[in-house]
């Protein structure tokens, strides 16, 4: 049975069974490309943080934790690139099995085909706005409290007997002659701090390294000797201790809160700083990308059946470096107070959004806008 002449009632039918399958379609597609994207991304820095263990800058079991929430937060530009490919090649296909020329004698012509494709951008910009938003932010949180974390017990787990170990970022200097033989105790040792208005030296017969609390801070723990307290004016104070705890290490509280990417998105809002408004521009504008790179995908799709269906991945590859780059690019100017924050990067979204028009209008001429508009108030 043709598709001249069928009624309302099975015209919406057909409508529905081609939405459907172009949902498969794409979304198997999106699924399958994700899941390269993460493969080739994780196995990246995979890699980096197992050099980083072997180097003893890393514990193994930190490894997993880093992996997952580096995962959460690229994921923030992974879902909108292996959506715009998924559309790409699903549609790519259609065209070159002629499937779009049947979708179209049925009455299913692209203007449909983009509002079925905008319906899947849109629930995946939600996805990609809460991930952005909220998600991301805290995963590079606990990326920088693990990696101090790690950094300050790496700095501790290999300290060699006869050598000097910096601590304290550089304010202090460690020493131990020995270690027992059962390694948990170190003996003959020597520590200076480097405080602003005094240099404390202690000598100690043992001593032992103590972890106070989950967020990594270590103490010294000194048995028997003595503290020195050089003040300014050259003089010095002795005391004797048969205990003494010393913090060698800076707090893990105090690291990555001063990170941009890591603040709380409602923090951004009350820091009035271009670098604020940067990163806040850039947030917001992860959930806009997917939307624009959904339409943009569907008319870079359109391909002749010589072409084959990936005739225009160049093109598109191309189109969507130029799009994040220019993004990347004003969010650095605006950072850098180059470009005004009420500017910012709107107006990289905006030739987007020219492009589009202007790419739909040499496809389909002035009736794409005319259907468009047909099936946006239906």
């Amino acid at each position: 049975m043709g598709c001249h002449g069928y009624n309302r009632i099975n015209a919406s039918a057909v409508t529905l069974i081609i939405d459907r399958y172009l949902f498969k379609e794409t979304i198997l597609t999106w699924l399958s490309v994700l899941l390269v994207l993460l493969l080739i991304f994780c196995s990246k820095h995979f890699v980096r943080y197992m050099s980083d263990a072997v180097a003893g800058e890393l514990p193994i079991a930190m490894i997993f934790q880093l992996l997952s929430l580096f995962t959460l937060s690229y994921l923030v530009l992974i879902i909108p690139f292996a959506f715009y490919l998924a559309v790409i090649i699903a549609l790519g296909r259609l065209y070159k099995d002629s499937e779009i020329t049947a979708a179209e004698a049925c009455g299913i012509g692209i203007p449909r085909i983009a509002r079925s494709i905008l319906q899947l951008s849109l629930m995946l910009a939600i996805l990609v706005g809460l991930l952005s938003l909220w998600v991301a932010p805290w995963a590079e949180l606990k990326q920088y409290e693990i990696r101090q974390q790690a950094s300050s017990e790496a700095e501790f787990s290999f300290i060699s007997p006869g050598k000097f170990h910096e601590i304290r970022g550089g304010k202090g200097v460690f020493y131990i002659e020995s270690k027992s033989a059962d390694q948990s105790r170190m003996l003959n040792i020597f520590v200076q701090i480097q405080e602003e208005n005094k240099t404390d030296v202690f000598s100690a017969k043992s001593g032992y390294l103590k972890k106070i609390n989950s967020e990594g801070d270590y103490f010294i723990v000194l048995e028997n000797g003595f503290r020195f307290e050089y003040l300014p004016d050259g003089s010095f104070r002795q005391h004797e201790y048969q205990e003494s705890g010393v913090r060698i290490n800076q707090s893990v509280r105090e690291f990555g809160t001063d990170k941009i990417v890591a603040q709380p998105t409602w923090s951004l809002f009350s820091m009035n700083s271009s670098e604020s408004f940067a990163e806040l521009q850039w947030r917001i504008s992860m959930p806009v990308a997917c939307l624009l790179l959904g339409l943009l995908a569907v008319l870079l799709s359109k391909t002749n059946p010589r072409e084959g269906r990936f005739g225009k991945l160049f093109l598109a590859l191309l189109v969507y470096i130029a799009y994040v780059y220019s993004l990347m690019l004003f969010k650095s100017w605006v950072a850098q107070e180059k470009v005004p924050d009420f500017a910012g990067m709107w107006w990289v979204h905006l030739i987007a959004s020219i492009y589009i028009i202007v790419l739909a209008r040499k496809q389909f001429g002035a009736q794409w806008f005319k259907s468009s508009l047909t099936f946006a108030k239906s």
